[in-house]
């Protein structure tokens, strides 16, 4: 198969990925010796303004800006130049989305960020904010003192491995510069300016951390914080700078996120923070402090499952694209390039055949617990027979895989195949001797090669074999014959592999009931489940509606959020259980919750009936009531255990 992709200086433009402004955006691949490639993000002055001297003197100054940023939230750059009149950035490239392309796709579906997540992104982008104000001019040793300028979600990328990068540092700048009095080149961005951007003010540092809490406020109440139907309108809005509280919007917030997202957002400059060093550190405390098991792992399970599908697109399209060669020729601005076998050449570097043999095939098993993806296609049919005298014998073994962490293998692919020994028909006892010292060996080493592939089953149970020894049959070879009018297959019985799943809520802390059983756990909590086998959840918190659905684990690593939903009208009960004794146990609809004293009441949905349990493990007496309460109202029951 052939396409045609540009050849851009020593770089092949290999696919468009995003286009605005006054630039755009390619994949792109660079080719080094022996046919080592390398992805990376090119970024081209559109042909249009490719002669405007004042946007090519910025572009070259905040390029030369851009190159000092080296920080692992902040997107690399790499190389900076000009081909064919445009100039160009060559930057990481990210596999991910920026952040308003995983909101948009997000609200298609119930998933959302947990706000242990949106803490964790937030405190990433912080990190690098505050890597890019105190950067250094490396030819010079002065502060450059960067301000970004266009901190909004579109410039904040995720990627599927969880990684969270700021991107356009300096080019927006330049690009506001330039566009600011051209009607319209702005909109979209308005939304994100600080009060004194939006009143034309000097803008320091600062302006950046007020844009943060913009993007930090409006993930927490999942809408738009500064919004209307005109710029102007948007831009008064900000200078008014009226933030609505968080809490009234999503009382899940905690109290004190509330307080780190308000001092963000501070009309006045000097309450709010000073540095992004001291946003970062707020942030981090508070996420120590408030989810100690959250893990940047579990961060990045999130994004491959919910963009799996993208996530494995994009995986066999850098396939394809590694295969691409190009042929420039002298003159030329296109180069027609074949998706040829772009291996190393065995004799320069061995190559691993097997290996090869999935490149060329392409259709590779991809999944996301893992990057290494080998397809052995030379298994896909059985290997020649081999001869041995008159007797045709097929080693049916080859035609079985074995799947261990996603590389497909034979079982026999580390014990090699023995060459093709003469028969010969004798009757002496030496024969029969070698015979069976040849079957025996010839057992060993199967059983040895079956067990590094498969710990679990043994040698036997894999050829389909007796238990016991069977005599050698004279008119038989030392090996099983095998004719091919009649072969014989190995059958192994599978059963469904277990998947790890995740289970999150928001708010968090919500009690797990599986199939009616309750688990005693609370989300965020992980566990083992059958693939591709459905399960009934609950998620049960007092204050909140139970949320109830049908799970299916359909890949490892699966996870699922639900979001619990505030009671719309709820009542307080005060449960006083007599003679329950110390080893009394208390359930509200059909879930354990701690016992309290009379004095301490529960919330439960009003006007419906609520069923109240109360139970003696040791002596076996019981209680059970039913109460419906109206709205806002508060009431007393006595449980008497019989």
């Amino acid at each position: 198969m052939s396409q045609a992709v540009e050849q851009f200086g020593k770089y092949i433009l290999l696919e468009r990925v995003a286009a605005g402004g006054m630039a755009e955006v390619y994949l792109s691949k660079s080719t080094g010796a022996v046919g080592v490639n390398k992805f990376v993000a090119i970024k081209r002055i559109l042909p249009q303004y490719s002669d405007h001297q004042e946007f090519i003197e910025m572009f070259k100054e905040e390029a030369k800006i851009a190159v000092n940023l080296n920080h692992g939230n902040v997107v690399s750059i790499y190389d900076f130049g000009v081909e064919k009149s445009q100039f160009f950035l060559v930057m990481e490239f990210v596999e991910g989305r920026n952040l308003r392309q995983i909101l948009n796709e997000l609200k298609k579906t119930t998933t959302s960020f947990t706000i242990e997540q949106i803490v964790y992104m937030m405190k990433e982008v912080a990190a690098g904010l505050d890597h890019a104000h105190r950067c250094i001019d490396g030819t010079t040793g002065k502060p450059l003192n960067i301000v970004h300028r266009d901190m909004s979600p579109q410039n904040i990328m995720v990627s599927f491995e969880g990684e969270v990068k700021i991107i356009d540092f300096g080019i927006a700048k330049a690009e506001t510069q330039l566009e600011a009095t051209k009607a319209g080149t702005l909109k979209g961005k308005y939304g994100y300016m600080s009060p004194e951007q939006a009143d034309g003010q000097n803008i320091d540092p600062r302006t950046d951390i007020f844009s943060m809490g913009i993007v930090l406020w409006e993930l927490l109440a999942n809408d738009r914080l500064f919004t209307s139907n005109s710029e102007a309108a948007i831009l008064r809005k900000i200078r008014e700078c009226q933030i609505p509280s968080i809490r009234k919007i999503n009382p899940s917030v905690p109290p004190e996120l509330e307080r780190i997202v308000n001092k963000a957002l501070a009309k006045d400059r000097s309450l709010r923070y000073q540095t992004a060093a001291a946003f970062h550190r707020d942030l981090n405390r508070f996420l120590n402090t408030q989810y100690p098991e959250f893990s940047p792992q579990d961060f990045s399970v999130f994004m491959k499952n919910a963009f799996s599908a993208a996530f494995l697109e994009q995986r066999r399209k850098q396939v394809e694209f590694a295969k691409i060669q190009s042929t420039v020729q002298p003159g030329e601005d296109k180069t027609v390039v074949t998706q040829t076998d772009t291996r190393i050449p065995p004799q320069s570097i061995p190559t691993p055949p097997k290996v090869s043999a999935a490149v060329e095939d392409g259709n590779l098993d991809i999944d996301t617990s893992t990057d290494i993806r080998v397809d052995l296609n030379d298994l896909k049919s059985p290997p020649k027979p081999k001869t041995f005298g008159n007797h045709t014998v097929t080693n049916t073994n080859t035609s079985t895989q074995t799947r261990t962490g996603g590389i497909s293998r034979s079982p026999n692919s580390r014990s090699g195949t023995a060459p093709g020994i003469p028969y010969k028909k004798s009757s002496n006892a030496m024969t029969w001797v070698l015979r069976g010292a040849i079957a025996i060996v010839g057992g060993v080493c199967i059983f040895y090669g079956l067990q590094n592939f498969q710990g679990e089953k043994s040698a036997i149970e894999q050829l389909g074999m007796a238990p016991k020894h069977t005599p050698v049959e004279p008119a038989r070879s030392p090996v099983a014959a095998v004719t091919p009018e009649a072969p014989q297959t190995t059958e192994i019985a599978t059963t469904a592999p277990n998947y790890s799943v995740s289970i999150y809520s928001t708010p968090s802390k919500a009690r797990i009931v599986i199939d009616g059983v309750d688990t005693g756990e609370f989300t965020p909590y992980s566990m083992q489940r059958k693939a591709n086998t459905p399960f009934s959840l609950r998620l049960v918190k007092e204050g909140y509606t139970d949320l109830v659905t049908t799970v299916t684990p359909t890949y490892e690593a699966y996870s699922f959020t639900g979001s619990l939903q505030v009671l719309p009208r709820v009542a307080s009960v005060f449960i006083n259980i007599v003679n329950g004794g110390a080893n009394s146990e208390l359930r509200i609809a059909g879930v354990p919750v701690a016992i309290r004293s009379q004095h301490e009441g529960y919330t439960i949905q009003a006007e419906v009936g609520v069923k109240i349990q109360a139970y003696n493990k040791v002596t076996g007496l019981s209680a059970e009531r039913t109460v419906t309460i109206p709205a806002n109202q508060k009431q007393t029951i006595e449980l008497y255990l019989k």
